[in-house]
Order: structure tokens, then C-alpha cells, then sequence
């Protein structure tokens, strides 16, 4: 599994950035507009922003977009973990 540097500050971070998104509609367009812009000014180490391509996704616009989480647990998909492998595929179940 591919690891990238953050910072533990960084994930407070998104998820405010994140919840901006949600109430404040300009901020939105913005982020849509240029994700990465927006990524790039919370700290994120700029090696960790290349590696990544951000798509903005609207659920309201896409009802069945699915989040992928973020760390998958291969020791969990390797050994066919069956409460894993329920919990993630909830994940993608229609809405």
C-alpha cells in the first residue's frame, strides 16, 4: 500500500476544510475549481499533493459516488477477513 508524508495536524485540517465546503457555497465552487490549490494551502507537504489527483464530488449531483477509505487493511483483504470485507462493502452499497 502506497504511504505518503502528512502531518497529523493535516487531517483536522481536511475535515474542516471539508465541512467549509459543505456551508459556505463560493468556498465549494472554489474547491472545485482548483482542489488542489485549496489542499495546498492547509500544510500539506507539497510532495504529498503531487502524488495525489483530487476530484471534487457533489453527492447531491452524483447520489452514488462512492468514498474509497483511505487505508485499506491488506493483511484484512489478504486473509478474506469476513467482518472486514462486510464493513467495506457497505461502502458501496446504492443509496
Amino acid at each position: 500500500m502506497a504511504r505518503f508524508p502528512y502531518y497529523q495536524s493535516n487531517v483536522k485540517d481536511l475535515g474542516k476544510l471539508i465541512a467549509r465546503a459543505a456551508v459556505d457555497e463560493n468556498f465549494r465552487r472554489e474547491l472545485e475549481r482548483d482542489p488542489l490549490a485549496a489542499i495546498s494551502n492547509i500544510g500539506l507537504p507539497k510532495e504529498t499533493v503531487a502524488l495525489m489527483r483530487f476530484k471534487i464530488v457533489d453527492q447531491k449531483n452524483n447520489p452514488n459516488a462512492v468514498a474509497l477509505p483511505f487505508r485499506l487493511n491488506e493483511e484484512k483483504l489478504n486473509s478474506a477477513n469476513e467482518e472486514y470485507l462486510k464493513a467495506l462493502s457497505s461502502t458501496f452499497a446504492l443509496n
